[in-house]
């Protein structure tokens, strides 16, 4: 994460980054413009016509001043529904007068009215009747600026042929009185468009408040659990401010008396877009300094026109205050478009939501701060919803990845755990085949030992009493020195490591004795290591067997004084320089008579796998082990 940070950091520094930077933020404001002039295209007519009522968008109008006794009005000047006043600090004008006209249905149902949209309060008399509730002369004012006003028309109160509706609107503070068609008809569909636009304007928004808090809580308990960065902490206090906004839309007579209220619900919609930059510039973990000094300096400037209460270029302190809210939306589609922390595919649905939402939000501020009435269908109430859906996208966004982090950190500790338990697994078989030759290697010292101490020393003894009692038997002495060695062959092959160069070094230490008794020596020529195919231990003794026959032939038989031991790759050679023997008749001798034999000597090279070659003559003899 920090090396992609880094690496936007390197681009955004170079004079090519910076540009991109500047055009990617020009181009920001002009989406949202694009964005909110599509929405205005494609709204559907806010006030379409009726086919069983009357859309009443003519009437006359006068003015209303502080310093007029009552009535006040007298000239009436013809006026088109939407018409809008606004109330400026030096005006003297308190309030406006409607009067519009209409006649009377043939229709025998009941008739009704619904003013669909009023601001701010609103005074309704049909034909000096009055018909609107809440609205004593020397009453509280009761806001009606976010909620449609329907109204019964029994039959008592309507006369025959034309009738007349006097709406008169006041403000109990500077700002806007506006009025909107007012529709009059059958009762059902009266009350229809009454339940439907209450739905859209008021039910939305309390729908909104009801989110708010809900969502403040999640986010709360979200942060307790996880207060390590992320920007977590700002939520709650962004939802907070949603909530206070959202109270004076949904239930403004229900606030406190007192402009201080007014004024803490607009700061709440400037902390709301504060407290939601900063979530996402912590979340993203975006450092920009021109954005934080940008979103600050702004947000200051536009407290500072609020608490002034002064206009700028036309428009009223409250709307002008709401230029720190435009760059701080500016910027959170910055750092959305940006950030390399989400999948491009995540980050153009984020980018759609916000940037709808802040659209939504500009239909409601154009509608509010304008004169002139430029907007067909203000959507702040959807702005909301939308912004509520774009918090929930990311963190929902969040908590995929943390799973998908989660599965591949699961699937990495598995995948470490098998690979232990195979290490383990082995381990425990390294050990059982250690102490397995451990075994074996006590059992071999333990045959070693009795062979060396029980059988050699009684072939020992009984050679010795042989030479000593002067009863010379050379049979019986090559026997038990042919035994004698063969014993010691078979101790030596279970000293031995397998290796064919160490046992014949063995075999030489065991027969030089032999030699020296028969006045003959060796000439050794074992170089190298030579392999075996399948190097066991029977196959390298029975080999030892053959090397030890042929040399303790040569020696006994041959009469030659000089044995040659030589090895390669793949063979041994044992020759001689003795008187040779016949082939045919030493192939047809009892193994009795003459120690192996050359048919037991085959017989064990057959069985080892190997071949064996013998070549003799009055010069010496050849004996050729190879495979």
């Amino acid at each position: 994460m920090k090396e992609l940070l880094s690496e936007r950091g390197e681009v955004e520094t170079a004079p090519r980054g910076a540009l991109h930077t500047f055009a990617l933020l020009l181009a920001i404001p002009l989406f949202i413009g694009a964005l909110t002039t599509l929405i205005q295209l494609l709204a559907i007519n806010p006030y379409p016509e009726m086919t069983r009522g009357e859309r009443l968008d003519s009437a006359e109008m006068c003015l209303q001043h502080a310093d007029a006794q009552e009535p006040d009005c007298q000239d009436f000047t013809p006026v088109t529904l939407p018409h809008v006043t606004t109330l400026e600090r030096d005006t003297t004008v308190v309030g406006a007068h409607y009067r519009l006209t209409f006649d009377r249905p043939a229709s025998d149902d009941l008739q009704a009215f619904v003013a669909p949209r009023v601001t701010d309060h609103a005074r309704i008399e049909v034909n000096g009747i009055r018909m609107s509730p809440n609205s004593e002369p020397d009453g509280p004012l009761w806001h009606d600026w976010n909620r449609p006003i329907y109204g019964a028309l029994p039959e008592p109160v309507l006369r025959p042929g034309g009738n007349r509706i006097d709406i008169t609107l006041t403000q109990s503070d500077i700002g806007r009185l506006a009025l909107y068609p007012v529709y009059v008809g059958e009762a059902d569909a009266i009350r229809l468009t009454w339940l439907s636009r209450f739905a859209f304007r008021t039910g939305m928004v309390r729908m909104n408040i009801g989110l708010a808090a809900i969502l403040g809580g999640a986010f709360f308990a979200l942060w307790r659990m996880n207060r390590r960065g992320q920007g977590l902490g700002w939520l709650p206090l962004a939802m907070a401010g949603a909530t206070i906004f959202g109270w004076q839309l949904a239930y403004p007579n229900m606030t406190p008396p007192g402009s201080w209220w007014r004024f803490a619900s607009i700061l709440s919609m400037h902390g709301t877009a504060y407290c939601l930059y900063m979530f996402l510039r912590d979340f993203f973990q975006e450092r920009s300094r021109l954005a934080f000094i940008a979103v600050h300096a702004t947000m200051a400037v536009g407290l500072a026109i609020l608490l002034a209460g002064q206009p700028v270029a036309g428009i009223s302190a409250t709307g002008a205050s709401f230029i720190g809210v435009a760059i701080a939306i500016i910027c959170i589609l910055w750092i959305l478009i940006t950030t390399p922390l989400i999948a491009r595919a995540d980050r153009i649905a984020l980018v759609l939501l916000f940037g709808l939402s802040a659209s939504c939000a500009v239909t409601a501020w154009l509608d509010s701060f304008l004169v002139r009435q430029v907007v067909r269908l203000p959507l702040g109430q959807v702005a909301v919803t939308l912004l509520f859906a774009g918090i929930s996208w990311t963190l929902v966004q969040w908590l995929v990845e943390i799973k998908r982090q989660r599965d591949r950190l699961s699937e990495s500790l598995r995948d470490q755990v098998r690979a232990k338990s195979a290490e383990l697994d082995e381990m425990y078989r390294a050990l059982g085949r250690q102490k397995e030759k451990q075994v074996v290697a006590q059992e071999r010292q333990r045959i070693m030992l009795d062979l060396h101490d029980g059988i050699g020393g009684q072939l020992v003894n009984t050679l010795a009493y042989l030479e000593n009692s002067g009863r010379d038997d050379p049979v019986l002495r090559n026997a038990l020195e042919d035994a004698l060695g063969d014993m010691a062959l078979m101790i030596d092959s279970l000293h031995s490591d397998l290796e064919i160069s160490a046992a014949l070094g063995m075999i030489r230490n065991r027969l030089e004795p032999l030699l020296d008794r028969h006045h003959a020596r060796f000439e050794w020529k074992v170089e190298g290591d030579p392999r075996f195919d399948v190097p066991t231990r029977s196959n390298v003794l029975g080999m030892m067997r053959i090397v030890q026959e042929a040399i303790t032939n040569a020696v006994k038989h041959s009469g030659a004084d000089v044995i040659t031991v030589q090895t390669g790759e793949r063979d041994i050679w044992i020759t001689d320089n003795g008187q040779g023997f016949d082939q045919d008749v030493e192939a047809d001798r009892h193994p009795s008579e003459s120690g192996l034999g050359l048919k037991g000597m085959r017989q064990r090279s057959s069985d080892i796998g190997i071949s064996l070659e013998i070549d003799t003559s009055d010069k010496g003899t050849s004996v050729h082990l190879f495979w």
